[in-house]
Formats: C-alpha cells, sequence, structure tokens
C-alpha cells in the first residue's frame, strides 16, 4: 500500500480537481482491499480527515455528495466501488460540526439513509459518521439520537448503540448514563412487542449490536450498567436474555467483573430451571 502522507497528498491534489477525480476513484478502490472480509478502515478514516475542518470548497462538497449517494446497483456489497460511499459518509461525518446549517440538514440525511442501506458497510458508514459528530462535541451526536429516536426502526436504533459504543465518546459520566438510558429504552422496546410484524433481519441487526455495546457502556459506568443488565435478566423473553448474556461473557466484563457477571449468570441458571 502506498505510504499514508502520500495518500494525504494526493487526496490534497485530486479531490478539489474534478479532472483528477478519476485517479482518486481508482486509487481508493485498488487499495480498498475489496472484494475481502475486511476493509482498509485506515485508508477510510485518513481520506475522512482531510475533511475535518470548515473550508470545505463547493468542489469538495459536489465530490462527496456524488460517492455518498452511490447506490448498490452503482457499488454493490463487496465490490471495490462500494468503498467510494463508504469513505464518503464517513467524510461527511468528521464535516458536519464545521458545515452551516443546510449542509448539516443535507448530511444527516445522507447518514440516516446509510442507517437503512441493505448494505451493511454503509449502516457501519453511518455509525462511524455519528461517532466523527460525538467526537467532535457529544451534544451534537446527542442532538441527533433525540431528533430521531422516536419512531426510529431497529436498524437506526442499531445505528445509535453501535456508534455510542465508543469509548472516546464515554470520557464523562453523564455521556455513558446518556448511552445507559437510550439502551434501556431500546431493551424495553424489544420485550414491549410493541413493534408489530417485526422485520427478522432488521431486528437481528440491533439484536447483534447490542449483544457487544451494552458491555461497553456497563464497563465505562459499573455500578448503573449491572443494574440494567440485572433488570433485563429477569426478563421471560428468550431474545433479552440472549443479549444480556452475550454481553456477560464479553472479556471487558467478564474479566474484570467477575463477581458481578456471576451472580447474574447464577440468577439466569435459577430462573431457567423454574
Amino acid at each position: 500500500m502506498a505510504g499514508q502522507k502520500m495518500m494525504v497528498m494526493l487526496f490534497q491534489q485530486w479531490v478539489s480537481d474534478k479532472e483528477q477525480w478519476v485517479e482518486l476513484r481508482d486509487l481508493l478502490m485498488k487499495e480498498s482491499n475489496l472484494p475481502g472480509p475486511r476493509v482498509n478502515l485506515e485508508l477510510s478514516g485518513n481520506f475522512a480527515k482531510h475533511f475535518a475542518h470548515p473550508k470545505l470548497t463547493e468542489t469538495d462538497w459536489e465530490f462527496l455528495n456524488s460517492w455518498a449517494n452511490l447506490t448498490e446497483a452503482e457499488a454493490g456489497v463487496n465490490d471495490p466501488r462500494e468503498f467510494l460511499p463508504f469513505c464518503a459518509v464517513r467524510a461527511l461525518g468528521a464535516y458536519y460540526s464545521y458545515a452551516e446549517e443546510e449542509q448539516q440538514i443535507m448530511i444527516q440525511s445522507i447518514i440516516k439513509t446509510a442507517m437503512n442501506d441493505s448494505r451493511w458497510r454503509m449502516r457501519e458508514a453511518s455509525a462511524m459518521a455519528l461517532q466523527s459528530i460525538g467526537e467532535d462535541g457529544f451534544a451534537l451526536v446527542r442532538q441527533l439520537i433525540d431528533m430521531w429516536e422516536k419512531g426510529a426502526n431497529r436498524l437506526e436504533q442499531r445505528a445509535f448503540v453501535a456508534a455510542l459504543a465508543h469509548p472516546p465518546l464515554l470520557k464523562k459520566k453523564e455521556n455513558t448514563l446518556y448511552c445507559l438510558q437510550l439502551a434501556t429504552r431500546i431493551m424495553e422496546s424489544v420485550g414491549s412487542g410493541e413493534v408489530q410484524y417485526e422485520d427478522a433481519e432488521h431486528f437481528r441487526v440491533l439484536s447483534k449490536g447490542l449483544e457487544y455495546s451494552l458491555s461497553v457502556f456497563v464497563a465505562s459506568e459499573p455500578e448503573e450498567g449491572f443494574a440494567m443488565l440485572e433488570k433485563f435478566a429477569k426478563s421471560r423473553d428468550i431474545r433479552m436474555i440472549k443479549i444480556v448474556k452475550s454481553n456477560l461473557g464479553k472479556s471487558r466484563l467478564s474479566k474484570k467483573y467477575a463477581l458481578q457477571v456471576a451472580e447474574i449468570l447464577d440468577s439466569l441458571t435459577i430462573q431457567e430451571r423454574t
């Protein structure tokens, strides 16, 4: 792979020149690691950082939007072209805090569309974009989630917890408590049966997100976090029990908080016998 410094130089040289967009596209596709199981996250991160400033030109803006809106038909799953919208969505998240209000509204729409994309990498890009926004200011990402939470579908809920399960966002207790409260509401919606005609695949995606993200929140604020897990361990809903067990099995909890983990697992064993 070309050196990262060289990559940055090429970004700077090519992004603002429409005549060079083809070269940049070809470079990113070549270095994408696609097809393959793991996309080039380091390269996409460096690409995104290139746009984390307030001096985005109209050409830059046009460029990012043209890539962010590439559909699955144009950039399918595991095709090197998929790396282009993946990078663009991450970059728009990095730019968000510097953007004008009208641009922010457009970025919000792009991120929300990516949350619901059939391509799992695009859903990951939406969560990473929210993480970038949160790193610039937790209040910014909280504002977005608060705006979207009511009526959010399972894919959108998954994006929320995946984005927030990011240690740099959890350095302040108030931030983690917000995450725990949000996770509690999402878990309660799972157990309430409030969503009729649940899409099995969409629920699977949410469940996979909850199965690790809760442990990140709990590790940051164990007292409140274990109280949450204990509450949901008492559920008779096998889906919720699976989520709780998965989080208890994460090493970030099982190694440092073995006693608390064992107590909840014991209660689950007793419950299963009755």
